[in-house]
């Protein structure tokens, strides 16, 4: 499971993006504990109904729950489109930014092993 305790949002997001499509915006910083940190911000001018954000963020969870053990802070921030909550961007936009932060922290940080 992902932690969410004790990640600061403002220094997550004062970085630069590492990735951002129109459903998403994800910022990563490196910490140095032995697990990862998620931060979600789904706002709620986004999405009303608080239901709705709480299965957006429950999906976002499970989708970077490989991620549980490289040391890293990694903070979602949900753009929304015009369009209603789609599941199916959702997880296909997810899937993108999942594989551009694996490809950032192996090859950048040097995480594996």
């Amino acid at each position: 499971m992902l932690l969410s305790a004790g990640i600061d949002f403002n220094k997550g997001i004062s970085t630069k993006p590492v990735s951002k499509d129109e459903t998403f915006v994800v910022h990563v910083t490196q910490n140095n504990k032995d697990k990862c940190r998620l931060g979600i911000s789904v706002p709620k001018t986004k999405i009303k109904n608080a239901t709705e954000r709480n299965k957006l963020k429950r999906v976002i969870r499970h989708t970077l729950s490989g991620l549980e053990f490289k040391p890293m802070d990694i903070v979602l921030v949900y753009r929304g489109t015009a369009k209603k909550y789609d599941a199916k961007i959702v997880s296909s936009s997810l899937g993108f930014h999942k594989d551009n932060i694996v490809n950032l922290t192996e090859h950048n940080w040097k995480t594996s092993e």
